[in-house]
């Protein structure tokens, strides 16, 4: 499907080939909100690669529990490759947050580090709107490389 040329597309038809996308997307279980679509696939990613399940939308802090009950915060920023900014968290409640980075332009996975609950106290700033936010750019170099292995979880999304 690459070379897929949609520049002479109307936008009524973009709109609707986005919403047919996003309801296939769903219906194959990829996500469960109306949240970014980057987020949601990547909690899956998470959970796929972790081998644990997914927790309800409902709850703020923790994204994806793991058999042995501990919980990870998934966060997401998908921006022009080379644009860094921060992530936002507005609690510690969780046990390890996976922070991704996405090109927004090809979907892919830039960078993504696996960080305890200690280094994101230890690393964010608490900001003047109430919520922690932890910089791309100090992340990047912070806890385990997970990239590779959220590389293979998502190459196995169908």
């Amino acid at each position: 499907m690459s070379g897929l040329n949609l520049s002479d597309t109307p936008l009524a038809e973009l709109l609707a080939l986005r919403s047919a996308i996003n309801a296939e997307i769903t219906k194959r279980g990829h996500i469960r909100t109306a949240a970014s679509l980057e987020g949601e696939l990547m909690e899956r990613v998470v959970a796929d690669a972790y081998g644990g399940q997914l927790s309800p939308p409902t709850n703020k802090s923790v994204d994806v529990v793991l058999q042995d009950g501990s919980g990870i915060q998934v966060k997401v920023r998908s921006l022009p490759r080379g644009v860094t900014r921060f992530w936002s968290f507005g609690d510690f409640d969780f046990d390890s947050a996976v922070v991704i980075s996405m090109d927004r332009d090809t979907s892919g996975i830039i960078f993504a580090r696996e960080l305890t609950r200690a280094e994101m106290q230890e690393h964010s700033m608490l900001a003047a709107s109430g919520d922690y936010r932890l910089r791309m750019g100090t992340a990047r170099g912070l806890g385990l490389d997970v990239t590779a292995r959220l590389h293979a979880a998502y190459e196995r999304l169908r």
